[in-house]
């Protein structure tokens, strides 16, 4: 190493005071915001700043004495490679070993990005437009993520990142610039500084006071938590439909969107009365929590499986399915009962099931003609529900008379048993608490809230009065909100924060904070994922309407012998129970389909307005019959409605091959009995020939034969941490191997250029650009030498090549612009592959790898050096 060659140490100590120091500054701010979103930080900007810190400072003073970027580069990232491979040896169990992996991963890519910034910084001229182009970009993405609501908190987002991308540049250039590194230096770069200070200053308030409608306008538009529904427990599908989330992730700020999306007739009543008593509609459960990500979520493996999920899109209209096995699953026997519901669909995804309590069955149904443009799909299903369930005991009113029905519920309940008979493997499973330790400060309020209680009804309801208690000040102890915000104390988690600190969230923080206290005390429960069901009806008795906004996440807790019950704690939102919209006309129900036949289409004939199918099952009077060959059935269709993907067609557009539902509404059908015991081909013999048909629904022909639906193990899941690890690191050694090919790819299109050339000038241009190229990144620079010089003093005589004799005809024709003789233009069509094979029998193959893995000597070929650069190379 050769001191004199070092950057000079006044250089070195304006970069690491005027690029370094700011550029940690800035990191700072955007690591802060960024631990705000993504749990995986855990909240740890300023150890996360200090990395990257490291790592730049380091790489500046590093780099200063002139050491190779590539083979240092590689032996940093062996060296942290080697000791996270060597963690898993010094952690115990595999929680700790997995999250000190995850620490030193964080660490590591940051540490090796300030290392990558400091090398930029001290070697490139113009790195730090890069730097400042990569900050204004994070800056922006975690703009639209933030709640900003106000000029001044987007000013706050936005300005920091803003400033220091200008100053960055403008600083970098003038410590490059500026020849005389002496004292003088210092007093330069103060005085240049101090401007910009002040002209940003004021080119930023002279914005900010011009434009200041404009802005306002547009954090009123765009701000308060992104666009709306994101972030909510739906997930909206390419065909504008929504479906209910897998998992649920606790977030900063939930989007709020009031779409309807279906109405339902609830058949519950309270016992000879009139009086709606409306239900909760389930969809599935969460039952896992990952605390890394504080996320929630399904779990196909969960013992006495009672969740019934069949797919409604996937059956024929007025077919059934059932599965009892739910039911005996639900270890339910004491004050049960079924249910039926219908739902007619607008904006739920046809996929999607729902059903009070337990679901047990179901069957499409067709929507009447007057409403198909409003509700698009509908079934019927049945719940096996208990008689102490219902929204107005689950949801925390304060209504007298809600009061009374949910006091002689828990008066019910008092008289449970406990669970000391119960299966240890479904005792284990839902009352399993997070290993971390954080979680026993959670089990010690549930210990200090729910007191001496010793019935498991009445340690709920200390729970449920906790989080509607009130402070000494009189104001709620809780509050519910769609922007709880974020922990402002390093390594808190979001549940900690709502539950010790902030004390507002919605109602996945409310359920997953039960959960973790009901669990705590040995009481079985889970998260359950559906709707909440709120009766706005003064007439139409029974039918309920469904907003987007009423997506919702509530506990069930398990009660030996009376199975699972429905409890809400989270606290009121006016918000989220009332619509702004007013509840429309439900749809009338249709008439009772006699005949239902589902099959494939043989014939059509237009004229006569007949069709045969080709069926093996059909229904008749509510029952389902298997033929055991497929069988033609003739139909009459000349007043049948036929529609395909919800658009009436004409019966031109059937086709053979369509695979179709037949309904039939017909008196011949109503007055024609089905026999006890009658097998299924007696029944369609005694059939009207042609059948008369009222309905035809034809399935579309690219989800005719559609696969099943994806359990539980197979949906969706939330990005694993070390997935964004691993893409995160993919990501840069991506980067740093299309830095690394830099060299390679500028030469390959000289040469492509050379190749593709006609004009006699041009190619000798080319093979100009593509030789001297070629040897500038071999380490053979011209300097200040004339190109002539450069061939006849140093290429020739140290290579053994004829670069002169193109020189002269290059010379020729660039200067004199003479056209070249015929035997000089074939000099030039064959000069620069031998050129270039004299060169590499002359140079070894080692220098010439790192010659072409050396970017930054890429960068100088196109920038004019100076002496003092050369000499340093």
């Amino acid at each position: 190493m050769n001191i004199q060659r070092a950057t000079p140490v006044n250089e070195l100590l304006a970069k690491l005071i005027f690029l370094i120091l700011p550029s940690a500054l800035i990191s700072y701010f955007l690591l802060w915001n960024a631990n705000q979103y993504f749990s995986i930080l855990r909240d740890q900007a300023v150890q996360q700043t200090i990395y990257l810190l490291v790592g730049m400072a380091g790489a500046a003073i590093f780099y200063a004495f002139r050491f190779r970027f590539l083979p240092t580069f590689l032996l940093l990232m062996l060296g942290l490679y080697t000791v996270y491979k060597g963690l898993d040896k010094y952690a115990t169990g595999e929680f700790d070993a997995f999250f000190i992996s995850i620490q030193f991963l964080v660490f590591a890519i940051l540490f090796t990005a300030g290392w990558l910034i400091g090398w930029g910084f001290i070697r490139l001229r113009y790195w730090s437009i890069l730097i400042a182009a990569t900050m204004l970009s994070a800056c922006i993405l975690l703009i639209a993520k933030s709640n900003t609501d106000s000029v001044y908190g987007l000013l706050q987002a936005f300005a920091p990142a803003l400033i220091y991308a200008v100053y960055i540049i403008f600083t970098s250039e003038q410590i490059y610039s500026y020849k005389d590194k002496s004292q003088k230096f210092w007093w330069f770069l103060t005085r240049r500084l101090v401007f910009f200070g002040i002209l940003a200053a004021l080119l930023l308030g002279g914005v900010v006071y011009m434009m200041r409608g404009e802005i306002k306008e547009t954090v009123a538009n765009y701000g308060g938590g992104g666009k709306q529904g994101e972030n909510s427990m739906l997930k909206q599908n390419k065909d504008g439909t929504f479906d209910l989330n897998d998992y649920s992730r606790l977030r900063s700020n939930l989007g709020r969107n009031n779409e309807l999306l279906f109405a339902a007739h609830i058949d519950n009543f309270f016992p000879e009365t009139q009086i709606p008593n409306p239900l909760y509609l389930t969809a599935f459960y969460y039952t896992k929590f990952d605390t890394l990500t504080e996320t929630f979520e399904r779990d196909s493996t969960i013992p006495y499986n009672d969740l019934f999920e069949p797919d409604p899109s996937k059956l024929p209209l007025f077919f059934t399915k059932t599965d009892s096995s739910v039911i005996k699953n639900s270890l339910a026997t004491k004050l049960r009962r079924s249910v039926d519901i219908e739902v007619y669909s607008k904006k739920l995804s046809p996929s999607t099931y729902l059903a009070p309590n337990v679901g047990y069955f179901i069957q499409p149904i067709t929507v009447e003609k007057d409403f198909r443009d409003e509700f698009k799909t509908a079934f019927r299903a049945k719940g096996y529900v208990s008689e102490l369930n219902s929204a107005y005991f689950i949801y925390n009113s304060p209504d007298t008379q809600i009061r009374k029905f949910q006091q002689q519920r828990f008066d019910v309940l008092r008289t449970a048993g406990g669970y000391e008979g119960m299966d240890r493997k479904f005792m284990n499973y839902y009352t399993h608490m997070p290993p971390d330790a954080k979680f026993k400060r959670i089990g010690d309020l549930a210990q200090q809230i729910t007191g001496k209680s010793d019935k498991t009804i009445d340690k709920i309801l200390a729970i449920r009065d906790y989080f509607l208690s009130k402070d000494s000040s009189g104001k709620p102890l809780f509050q519910y909100t769609d922007n709880p915000g974020v922990p402002d104390i390093p390594n808190a988690s979001k549940l900690m924060y709502f539950l010790f600190d902030n004390r507002k969230g919605y109602c996945a923080y409310y359920a997953g904070a039960t959960l973790f206290m009901l669990r705590s005390l040995g009481i079985p429960s889970r998260i359950t994922v559906g709707f909440l069901t709120v009766d706005r009806a003064d007439k139409n008795k029974g039918w309920y309407w469904y907003y987007a906004d009423q997506a919702h996440a509530w506990v069930q807790v398990y009660f030996p012998g009376y199975g699972w019950l429905d409890f809400d704690t989270t606290v009121g939102n006016t918000d989220a129970q009332e619509s702004p919209q007013p509840d429309g006309t439900p749809p009338m129900q249709p008439p009772r389909a006699w005949l239902a036949i589902d099959g494939i289409v043989e014939n059509v004939d237009t004229l006569k307005k007949v069709m045969s199918m080709t069926t093996k099952h059909f229904i008749f009077h509510d029952k389902e019959y298997d033929l055991q060959q497929p069988t033609k059935v003739e139909m009459d269709v000349k007043v049948a409605t036929i529609r395909r993907d919800s658009v009436d067609v004409p019966l031109a557009n059937v086709r053979k091959g369509d695979e179709a539902t037949a309904v039939s509404y017909a008196e011949a059908f109503k007055n024609m009995k089905p026999q006890p015991g009658e097998y299924a081909g007696s029944v369609l013999a005694r059939f009207p020939s042609p059948a008369p048909i009222d309905e035809i629904f034809l399935k579309r022909k690219d989800v005719a034969k559609p696969e099943e639906k994806p359990k539980a193990t197979q949906q969706e899941q939330p990005v694993s941490a070390k997935k964004v690890l691993l893409t995160t690191l993919l990501v840069l050694a991506g980067l740093i191997l299309l830095i690394l090919l830099t060299p390679y790819l500028i030469f390959t299109f000289f040469k492509w250029r050379y190749n593709t050339s006609k004009a006699e000038g041009d190619k000798a241009y080319w093979a100009y650009r593509t030789a001297g190229f070629y040897l500038h990144q071999l380490g053979i620079y011209r300097g200040t030498r004339t190109p002539m010089q450069y061939a006849r003093d140093v290429i020739d005589p140290q290579l053994g090549t004829a670069f002169v004799p193109f020189m002269n005809i290059y010379l020729k024709k660039k200067y004199a612009k003479q056209p070249l003789t015929a035997s000089e233009q074939q000099h030039v069509a064959n000069f620069l592959s031998p050129f270039l094979g004299q060169v590499r029998k002359r140079i070894p193959f080692s220098k010439r790898l790192k010659g072409f893995l050396n970017p930054s000597r890429s960068i100088t070929f196109f920038v004019k050096p100076d002496d003092d650069k050369q000499n340093e190379e």
